[in-house]
């Protein structure tokens, strides 16, 4: 596989083959790295103490992006055609931020937070005021549709696309909670956001 500055090639003469998942096995670990997750942020947020702007800030942004990552990786999951290598790091785009996702909504719900409308000013914690899905790396709608419609090597070369822009725009917003975030726990996932 070749990450080029504007497309991603897919090699599939190169790629290794690696172990298949059924979606039933992918949703089954899915809800695990969930229950996991959920876990994880209660016994952390437990012990903090009242949050800042940021720390609420990146967090309701944050849950919005790797919202989006999943559905993206959902969509590709779901089609037959797609190349191991891709179905394998749609698995865990799928995995991994859903339980982060599972630490952020508790970290929210030990905040007295909820999720934010969709309709809502993001990034104004980093004074970078934008609508939801404008934030940066977020796949437009156009783009989801173009995904939702596409098959075989077009298809792994859009998801691969989509999700490169997407975790450039997430490690910007990430670096910033990691310097700004006033609760510890906040600053150290946003760490390990900006280094994937």
């Amino acid at each position: 596989m070749t990450v080029g500055t504007d497309v991603v090639d897919v090699n599939r003469e190169t790629l290794e083959p690696l172990p298949q998942f059924s979606l039933k096995q992918v949703l089954a670990i899915t809800m695990a790295f969930t229950v996991l997750g959920f876990g994880i942020g209660f016994l952390v947020a437990a012990r903090n103490e009242a949050p800042s702007s940021i720390d609420v800030g990146f967090t309701l942004d944050m849950v919005d992006y790797h919202d989006q990552a999943v559905r993206m990786a959902l969509v590709v999951l779901n089609k037959p055609d797609i190349d191991g290598g891709v179905r394998n790091f749609a698995t865990e785009v799928l995995l991994f931020p859903r339980w982060k996702l599972g630490i952020m909504d508790t970290y929210l719900a030990n905040w007295h937070q909820q999720r934010g409308d969709l309709e809502r000013t993001s990034m104004q914690w980093m004074d970078m005021g934008t609508p939801v899905a404008a934030m940066p790396g977020m796949a437009t709608a156009a783009q989801l549709e173009n995904l939702k419609g596409a098959g075989g090597a077009d298809a792994d070369r859009l998801f691969l696309t989509m999700m490169r822009e997407h975790h450039r725009g997430g490690v910007h917003m990430s670096q910033y909670a990691a310097a700004h975030a006033s609760d510890g726990d906040v600053r150290e996932l946003a760490t390990r956001m900006a280094q994937y």
